[in-house]
């Protein structure tokens, strides 16, 4: 153990060099810019698609002269509707409305109080006497009935237009729902901060109307330019939203992309950049430094989540660039959550901890405004495929799966009492080994396929569909025609070095395949921008442990006898050290759990290729070592400046400002969700009958389905010493997996993806010909392997004393 306390320290030296010099790369905070008041512009629907030089020349003139970015507007639930989103921007932090607009109203809704609100109740909340600045009601903008069109976000509009008389009462609401509960939001934190805000619309009063702070409120923006000006001299905040794209709703249950109907989406564009031109004349005109922060902050209608249109302008924001924050790390995306840390920094006013945005920042110059536009527009192109294919990719992995282990069993079912081979099971096992290769494959094959431009497509989901398929081909193609085909191990090798290639290449380079990835991540959901997502990480250990078995073992062999054991330990601790660092590193991988899991593995692994004793002891102390490297790491990112921390510091954070349960909370119960309702569940049952199957001696199924216990019954598959470690990499891998599904929130989605690249190999390799013994077999490196009883192939474990020698 101190060769491995010798490694642990030299990790830890390496983690610390690249945590101190790692950040988010380009990126410029706003530095110490001030402004004397902040306007806060809310489109609900806006999206970059929008924007035309001609059609709306405002918005253009803003943007072209501003920075911009792809804003994620992902609020406490899949879908943020019109108060949701509000809620968010108040609160920095994800946040819902409590609104049934989840399920079509069986009848027409009436107008109700909203909770804590006495009947009768009037615009200003007290006793039905119409506030000053109240609309008489004969101009009062007409409220759409419910109706069964108005699903989803249109019950959220209709309330926001007539139904939120007490502003105060709704936010009590929005505090008490358990889903804002969960991500231990504070609603109207913004408000708090401020003390004194206007708002421009009902709606933006969600955001900052705490108790104690001074509200003024407008029903609608005016058309003088003069009362322009005065409505923003009032309070240092102002929250406006321009909701003329909720009248333009598809009045259908499956309505168009944006939930708008086109002509009536162009007439309440033009309405809208009518309204920012006139807020951007009396920003101009305003004495002192004003910030604008225009946002898309919602969906509306039904339409499908997207990502929105984001433009800051003021101090700190002069010059064209693209938006970041450190919330994303990632250049041109940020998210809704974001808007309140800037409009704070801006003031000079602290961030309450309860808020997970970031201030915004600009990271380095972008194409001409008609490029961006383009660019933008192509990003939100691939995150919206993105989001709607997943669940239907997922069930596909499944299926696949599914067959390949089927066909498997009828194959090993097609053999005869006396062994000999039926044709109909021959003539499968010729059709399973290409079948299996090529779903090894797939799952890599979802980030190789982000090499081809299939978001500019005019049927972009087909195009990716198309792009994934013509990707698994060549990595099976490859794997199978390649001058490794001669060796036994030699497809499904080729096929872990393309997968963990691929990997940390890719987030070497910047993660671009992550992104948009089937089973990477979009910004839609927003759980990550980049570095690797938590399914990724599933792959990469199998992935990485399995190669390096194999490495380590030739290593090994190749070293003279009375060093074996530690050229061994040696090639499986570097390896383990680099991943490590390419995982947790928050310029690379920033993947909080995947170093919490790669440790623990890699050292198992050492442990059992050099036949050293497994005991409870060791096993714990190792846990303890990846608990001290992934503590050591974070405390590091915790060091750095607030803006340039990744989720690794800020958790930090949230351990000593008592935020730290609300996380680990929240990662538990999406553990949970993912188990109850996750496509990728039912994978682990695929994987466990394949397990049953290829692993336990003629295998735990009924006599004509017996299989041929790939690790210990099929002599003829693998030498000895390979098929032993074959099986300490499986076992490092489980442990691997284990702890990284209890130590993310993707849960066991983690252990089923690396079971979607396992289970075909190990059936590819279980379908091989039956070879006579008498041919030999060569092991890893091509060495002749050793008999039965050899060293090799025996694996010690040790529990409480005692010992168990495993053998095939």
């Amino acid at each position: 153990m101190t060769a491995l306390t010798r490694a642990g320290a030299l990790l830890l030296a390496l983690l610390a060099v690249l945590v101190v010099g790692g950040g988010t790369a380009g990126a410029a905070p706003a530095g110490d810019s001030t402004a004397d008041r902040v306007v806060v512009v809310g489109v609900p629907g806006l999206v970059w698609s929008d924007l035309d030089p001609e059609a709306t020349p405002s918005l253009w003139a803003l943007a072209e002269r501003s920075p911009i970015g792809a804003v994620s507007v992902r609020a406490a639930r899949s879908t943020s509707c019109l108060l949701d989103g509000w809620a968010t921007l108040g609160a920095g932090n994800r946040a819902r409305f409590p609104a049934p607009d989840e399920s079509v109203p069986p009848v027409p809704l009436p107008t109700v109080p909203l909770p804590g609100e006495a009947p009768g109740t009037g615009d200003d909340g007290t006793d039905g006497t119409p506030a000053d600045d109240a609309v008489p009601e004969d101009q009062a903008p007409a409220v759409p009935p419910a109706t069964p069109s108005l699903s989803h976000c249109g019950l959220q509009e209709r309330l926001a237009t007539a139904g939120l008389a007490d502003p105060r009462s709704a936010v009590a609401a929005v505090a008490a729902d358990p889903g804002t509960a969960r991500f231990g939001a504070e609603p109207a934190a913004l408000g708090r901060a401020v003390g004194c805000a206007t708002v421009v619309g009902r709606a933006p009063a969600l955001a900052v109307a705490a108790d104690g702070v001074a509200l003024g409120s407008h029903e609608r923006l005016p058309t003088d330019p003069g009362l322009v000006e005065e409505l923003l001299a009032g309070c240092p905040l102002t929250l406006v939203s321009l909701d003329a794209l909720l009248d333009a709703g598809e009045p259908a249950l499956e309505g168009s992309e944006t939930g708008t109907e086109p002509q009536p989406r162009a007439t309440a564009l033009a309405a809208i950049d009518d309204a920012v031109g006139r807020l951007v004349a009396a920003v101009d005109a305003a004495p002192g430094e004003t910030l604008l922060l225009l946002q898309g902050v919602s969906e509306v209608g039904d339409g499908r989540p997207q990502l929105h249109v984001g433009i800051a302008s003021g101090p700190g924001f002069a010059d064209a660039g693209w938006l970041t924050s450190a919330s994303t790390g990632r250049a041109p995306y940020s998210q809704l959550i974001d808007v309140a840390p800037t409009a704070l920094a801006a003031l000079g006013l602290e961030r309450p901890a309860s808020m997970n945005g970031q201030a915004l920042r600009v990271a380095g110059d972008r194409p001409a405004l008609a490029e961006a536009v383009e660019v933008l527009d192509r990003a939100n192109t691939g995150a919206s495929v993105h989001y709607r294919s997943t669940s239907t990719f997922f069930w596909g992995l499944v299926l696949v799966a599914a067959a390949v282990v089927g066909v498997g069993l009828m194959v090993a079912g097609g053999r005869r009492r006396d062994s000999a081979p039926r044709p109909a099971g021959e003539r499968l096992r010729g059709v399973l080994r290409p079948v299996a290769l090529g779903a090894a494959a797939l799952p890599v094959a979802t980030y190789l396929a982000g090499l081809l431009p299939w978001e500019r497509a005019g049927a972009p989901r087909l195009a990716l569909a198309g792009a994934v398929l013509a990707a698994a081909g060549a990595v099976a193609a490859v794997a199978a025609l390649g001058p490794w085909r001669t060796h036994r191990l030699g497809p499904p090798t080729a096929v872990l070095v393309i997968t963990l290639g691929t990997l940390v290449g890719d987030v070497l380079s910047g993660s671009q395949l992550e992104l948009n990835g089937l089973l990477g991540y979009d910004a839609i959901v927003a759980g990550r921008f980049t570095g690797y997502g938590n399914l990724s990480f599933g792959l990469l250990s199998v992935s990485v442990l399995l190669l390096t078995a194999a490495a380590a073992t030739a290593a090994g062999r190749r070293a003279p006898a009375s060093r074996t054991r530690s050229a061994t330990a040696a090639t499986v601790l570097v390896a383990g050290a680099l991943t490590v660092l390419v995982v947790g590193t928050p310029a690379l991988g920033r993947d909080f759990g995947g170093v919490l899991a790669a440790l623990p593995g890699f050292v198992l692994l050492a442990m059992l290729l050099t036949r050293t004793r497994v005991t409870v002891t060791r096993m714990a102390a190792v846990l303890a070592l990846a608990v001290v490297a992934v503590g050591t790491l974070a405390v590091l990112d915790w060091q750095r400046p607030a803006a340039d921390r990744s989720h690794l510091g800020r958790f930090v954070d949230q351990v000593l400002t008592g935020e730290a349960w609300t996380v680990v909370s929240r990662k538990a119960s999406a553990n949970v969700d993912i188990l109850l309702g996750s496509p990728l569940a039912w994978l682990l049952p695929v994987a466990l009958v394949a397990a049953v199957w290829l692993v336990r001696p003629g295998g735990r199924l009924p006599g004509p389905l017996r299989g041929p216990g790939l690790l210990r019954g099929r002599g003829d598959l693998l030498a000895p010493g390979d098929r032993a470690v074959l099986r300490a990499g499986l076992l490092a891998g489980a442990l691997s997996l284990a702890v990284g599904a209890l130590a993310n929130d993707s849960g066991v989605a983690l252990p089923a993806t690396a079971a979607a690249l396992l289970v075909p190999l190990l059936v590819w390799l279980a379908a091989a010909p039956r070879r006579d013994p008498a041919e030999g077999l060569d092991v890893a490196d091509g060495t002749p392997g050793t008999g039965p009883g050899g060293a090799a192939d025996r694996v010690t474990v040790v529990s409480r004393g005692s010992s168990w020698n495993a053998q095939p």
